[in-house]
C-alpha cells in the first residue's frame, strides 16, 4: 500500500534540470498520453488538451516566454523567474496544459460551475502527469507564464505552433532529469489540513 504514497512523497518541484534519462522521448511522449486519457473530467467532458515540447520546440517556447517578461518582471521577481525559464530548456522538455474553450461550452454548465470544472479537470491533467514524471525518476515544476486567453496574453503560443484558437493555456510543466539535491518539505499539522467527523 506504500507505492502511490511514495509517489506522491516523490513529487517535488524542481528547478535545477538536465537531459540524464533511461526513458526515450517516445517513452516519455506515451507515459504522457496514457496518463491524461485517462484523468478524470466533470461529466467525462476530457476537455484538457496536452502539448508535450521538445528540442528546438522547448528551446523557442522558453525564448518567447523570457523575451515576454523581461518586459513584465522587474527586481527580486524578475531575478528569480528568469532563472526558471533559462533552466527550463536545460531539461528534457515541457509540457503545456491548455482547456479547449469549445469543449469547454458545450459541458452541462455555465458561469461559474463550468469554470470550476474547466479548472479542475486542468488540475488534475496536471497533477497525473507530474505524478507519472516523478515516477520516471524526472523532476519539473508547475509554471503559470503568459496565461490568460481573454487578454490575449497566451496567443503567441498558439501562433508558434499553430495551435487552435479554442486552445486556453493555463500552466506549463518544464521537466528533466533532477540536477539538484531536494530538501525537506514542510508540512502544516494535518488535523489542520483534514477534519474527521462522525
Amino acid at each position: 500500500m506504500s507505492t502511490f504514497l511514495d509517489l506522491v512523497e516523490k513529487r517535488r518541484t524542481v528547478y535545477a534540470l538536465g537531459t540524464d534519462s533511461e526513458y526515450s522521448k517516445e517513452d516519455i511522449e506515451n507515459r504522457i498520453r496514457e496518463v491524461v486519457k485517462q484523468v478524470p473530467t466533470a461529466f467525462n467532458s476530457q476537455t484538457t488538451r496536452v502539448v508535450v515540447l521538445f528540442d528546438e520546440a522547448n528551446d523557442k517556447f522558453w525564448d518567447h516566454i523570457y523575451d515576454v517578461q523581461k518586459n513584465v518582471l522587474e527586481g527580486e521577481m524578475w531575478d528569480m523567474m528568469s532563472g526558471v525559464m533559462t533552466g527550463a530548456k536545460k531539461g528534457i522538455g515541457t509540457v503545456l496544459f491548455f482547456e479547449d474553450k469549445e469543449a469547454v461550452e458545450v459541458m452541462p454548465a455555465q458561469g461559474a460551475r463550468q469554470e470550476a470544472y474547466k479548472q479542475n479537470n486542468n488540475a488534475n491533467a496536471q497533477y497525473a502527469v507530474w505524478l507519472a514524471l516523478a515516477e520516471m525518476d524526472l523532476g519539473a515544476s508547475l509554471q503559470h507564464f503568459n496565461v490568460g486567453y481573454e487578454q490575449g496574453f497566451d496567443k503567441g503560443t498558439k501562433e508558434m505552433f499553430n495551435l487552435p484558437e479554442s486552445y486556453e493555456m493555463l500552466a506549463q510543466m518544464p521537466f528533466g532529469s533532477v540536477e539538484q539535491e531536494i530538501g525537506e518539505k514542510e508540512h502544516i499539522d494535518t488535523d489542520v489540513q483534514v477534519k474527521v467527523l462522525t
